[in-house]
């Protein structure tokens, strides 16, 4: 698809005049990158703002102790580093790739640009970003306030929300593909086993069915009371 299709699909360019996103697409460019590659570091300036054609990027906070935290993980349609339009502050959370990527990237001299021709596009990029910043705070007092149990469910059910795919035949969400069981467990923060133990007990009580990377989730995990 060429590029000026690809942001005429996706926020904030939605409501983008025609000869803005030609402007747009005439700049942006495809990068492949393998998984576990760093797009943007924590506490540097985003050089861009990227869109995810394929595959799927985290947004990874490092503890202290080396320890990880996954707080946001982005997929087909999502951009990062959108600050780069108005703020040269570094990023708050590093950009890694869990899996090989597709990406289109517009510098940030032509984004800023844009946003400043086209103040509907600095609206809806703030939009994105409160956006973001309502997940995050949610995954931190998931962290305070909820055992590993509650926390995946409601992680399992942020995700699947995200793809909005539902079940044809009932109110339950598939969620493909799934992230990894570490991955699972970065973003609850927890260890591997214990993932894979709360996993399979929610699968024997009915709450979820796997194949492959492929999970459906029971109507029970997704009322609309679970907006973790």
């Amino acid at each position: 698809m060429p590029h000026h299709d690809v942001l005429g699909c996706i926020e904030p360019f939605t409501a983008t005049r025609a000869e803005e996103l030609e402007q747009l697409a005439k700049s942006a460019v495809r990068l492949r990158k393998p998984a576990g590659t760093v797009i943007v570091a924590e506490g540097h300036v985003p050089d861009g703002m990227y869109v995810v054609l394929r595959g799927r990027v985290n947004l990874v906070r490092v503890g202290d102790g080396g320890r990880d935290l996954i707080l946001s993980s982005l997929g087909p349609g999502d951009v990062l580093g959108e600050s780069c339009a108005f703020d040269r502050a570094g990023m708050s959370t590093s950009a890694v790739t869990a899996v090989p990527v597709e990406l289109l990237r517009i510098p940030a001299d032509v984004v800023a640009a844009h946003v400043r021709r086209d103040p509907e596009t600095m609206v809806r990029l703030m939009r994105l970003v409160a956006d973001k910043l309502r997940e995050i705070e949610n995954v931190a007092s998931s962290l305070a306030l909820h055992d590993v149990e509650e926390r995946l469910k409601r992680t399992l059910v942020r995700l699947a929300r995200r793809q909005n795919r539902r079940v044809p035949t009932s109110s339950g969400m598939i969620l493909a593909p799934v992230p990894t069981q570490s991955e699972l467990a970065r973003m609850v923060g927890s260890c591997r086993e214990t993932v894979s133990r709360t996993l399979s007990a929610m699968a024997k009580n009915g709450l979820v069915s796997s194949t492959g990377r492929r999970m459906v989730l029971d109507p029970r995990l997704c009322p609309d009371t679970v907006n973790a």
